[in-house]
């Protein structure tokens, strides 16, 4: 169970890869097209759909749209990753996941300060897996009280 709790899931959005805290994931959905109803979406709260997940509607972030990122993945063959918030589950659309890695494969990068500034409300940190940047999740930022304080 140790090495579960030393790992981040890899996704991926637009062949952009991405860093997940474990712990953040209540369990991930890869059919998600019969459970989605776009018509409950809140486009300026970032909500493009939601979801029936455990009986329950919960409120589909597309990550992708804040991010400005263009993927060929249309949104009924997106998987869903659930996450636990301060506003309770919500799901995270992305285009694919692609494995669980230990925390020692990553390496520390420095954001250049162009680029940091540019992308302040979107992510802080980026991590180097095998010399290629991944930039590393942050939930708060995309649904939740504090994401809509931004």
């Amino acid at each position: 169970m140790a090495v579960v709790s030393r790992s981040k899931l890899i996704f991926r959005l637009g062949g952009i890869g991405f860093l997940l805290e474990l712990a953040d994931i209540v369990e991930v959905v890869d059919q998600i097209e019969e459970a989605l109803d776009p018509g409950r979406s809140d486009i300026g709260q970032g909500i493009v759909s939601a979801l029936q997940f455990r009986q329950t509607w919960i409120p589909v972030v597309d990550p992708a749209l804040k991010l400005d990122i263009l993927s060929a993945v249309k949104l009924k063959n997106k998987v869903a990753v659930i996450l636990c918030g301060s506003e309770g589950n919500w799901a995270l659309l992305v285009d694919q996941i692609e494995e669980l890695s230990a925390v020692e494969n990553f390496q520390p990068c420095e954001i250049p300060f162009l680029l940091k500034v540019a992308t302040m409300g979107c992510y802080s940190q980026v991590k180097l897996l095998n010399r290629e940047p991944m930039i590393v999740f942050e939930p708060e930022r995309y649904y939740g009280s504090a994401a809509v304080l931004t």
